[in-house]
C-alpha cells in the first residue's frame, strides 16, 4: 500500500483539518485508482476548463470591445467579469491541476504565495463585480431619475479599477498565510496551520454568503418595484419586458455562480469544523465539486450565448469570420433603456443596455 499525504493533492483552498490532518497520511488500498483520479482525470478536466473558459471569455471581451453598440455600462462590467475569469483560469487552475498531478511543489515558496494570492484576488473580483452589476441594475431601474448623472462609462471604469485595487490590497495577508510545507517527504503549497480556520470562514462569508445576500436583496427590490409599477402604455410595457429579460441574464449568471461554488464551500467548512471524510466515493465527489467551482469561470459565455440574442448574434459573427460591424443594435434585440422615461418612447438617443 502507498502513503499519500492528505495535503499532497489538495485543492487551491487547501482543505486540511487543523487538529487531525496536519500530521496524517491517507492509506489507500488502491493506489492505481487515486493515480488516475488525481494525476490523469482531474488535470485533464482542469485543462479543458481552462481552454474552454479562456476562449469563451476572450470572445466576450472581443465582442464588447469591437462593437461600439455593445459598450454599455453593464457590458463593461461583464467585460471585467470575463477578464477576472481569464486571470483565474490561466493563473490559478493550471497550478491547482499541478497540485493534483505532482507529488511535490517545485515552484518555490514565492510562487506558492503569488499563486494563492492571485486565486483569492480573482475570486473576490468576480463576485463583487456581480454585486456591482446588480447594484447598477437597481439604480438604473428603481432610481432612474437620480442615477442618470453618475451611471456613466467613465464612472464604471473607475469602479472596476477600484474593485481591483481594493481586492489587491485586502488580500496582502494571503501572501503571509501560504507557504511551502513538508510532510513525510512531500513538499506542497498550503495554508499555514493557524490561518486555516480564518481563511475558510472569511472566504465563505465575504466571497460567497454576504455578496449573494446583497445580490438577492437588490433583485428583490427590483422585482418589487416592477410589480408595483402601474404604467400601462404600450411603450412602457415593452420596456418593462426588456428590463425583465435583461435582468434574467444577470440573475442566471448569479444563480450558476451560487450553485457552482456552494458544494465547495460546504465541503471546506464541514471538513474543518466536522469529521473529515475519506474513501474513493468522497474523493470522486470532491473532485467533482472542485470542477464545478472552477468550471464556473467558463459558464458565463455559454449563458450569454443561449440567453442574450445580441451576444449570440455577435458570437456568430466572430465564429463565422465575418467582420463585426460597429453599429447600434436594432430595436428588436433585447436592449433596456438605461433611463426609463415617464411616458415617452425615448427616441432621444439615451444610452441602452445590451445584455
Amino acid at each position: 500500500m502507498a502513503d499519500y499525504p492528505i495535503d499532497g493533492n489538495w485543492t487551491a483552498f487547501e482543505q486540511e483539518h487543523a487538529s487531525n490532518w496536519s500530521d496524517a497520511t491517507l492509506e489507500v488500498d488502491n493506489p492505481l485508482f487515486y493515480y488516475y483520479l488525481w494525476s490523469v482525470i482531474t488535470p485533464t478536466i482542469f485543462a479543458l476548463i481552462t481552454l474552454v473558459g479562456t476562449i469563451g471569455n476572450l470572445l466576450v471581451i472581443y465582442v464588447i470591445l469591437s462593437k461600439r453598440g455593445m459598450q454599455t455600462v453593464i457590458n463593461l462590467l461583464l467585460l471585467n467579469l470575463a477578464a477576472a475569469d481569464i486571470a483565474f483560469l490561466v493563473i490559478c487552475v493550471p497550478f491547482t491541476a499541478y497540485k493534483y498531478y505532482a507529488d511535490t511543489w517545485v515552484f518555490g515558496d514565492r510562487f506558492c504565495k503569488v499563486a494563492q494570492y492571485s486565486l483569492y484576488v480573482t475570486a473576490y473580483v468576480t463576485v463583487y463585480t456581480l454585486v456591482a452589476i446588480s447594484a447598477l441594475r437597481f439604480l438604473t431601474i428603481v432610481c432612474s431619475t437620480t442615477s442618470k448623472s453618475y451611471c456613466t462609462r467613465r464612472n464604471v471604469v473607475v469602479l472596476i479599477a477600484l474593485i481591483w485595487v481594493v481586492m489587491l490590497c485586502l488580500h496582502i495577508p494571503t501572501l503571509l498565510a501560504h507557504r511551502m510545507k513538508t510532510l513525510y517527504g512531500y513538499t506542497y503549497c498550503g495554508i499555514t496551520h493557524n490561518a486555516i480556520g480564518p481563511m475558510f470562514v472569511t472566504f465563505f462569508v465575504f466571497a460567497y454568503a454576504l455578496p449573494l445576500l446583497l445580490i438577492c436583496v437588490l433583485y428583490m427590490l427590483i422585482m418589487r418595484f416592477l410589480q408595483r409599477s402601474n404604467r400601462s402604455t404600450h411603450a412602457h410595457a415593452q420596456s418593462r419586458e426588456r428590463t425583465a429579460r435583461a435582468s434574467r441574464v444577470i440573475i442566471l449568471v448569479v444563480v450558476v455562480f451560487g450553485l457552482s461554488w456552494l458544494p465547495h464551500h460546504v465541503n471546506a467548512l464541514v471538513s474543518y469544523f466536522g469529521a473529515p471524510a475519506s474513501g474513493k466515493a468522497y474523493e470522486v465527489i470532491r473532485v467533482l465539486w472542485n470542477c464545478m467551482a472552477y468550471g464556473n469561470s467558463c459558464a458565463n459565455p455559454i449563458i450569454y450565448n443561449y440567453v442574450s440574442r445580441e451576444f449570440r448574434k455577435s458570437f456568430k459573427e466572430v465564429v463565422c469570420c465575418r467582420t463585426a460591424r460597429s453599429q447600434a443594435p436594432s430595436t428588436t434585440t433585447e436592449m433596456v433603456h438605461m433611463m426609463p422615461t415617464d411616458g415617452s418612447n425615448n427616441t432621444n438617443g439615451s444610452p441602452r443596455e445590451v445584455v
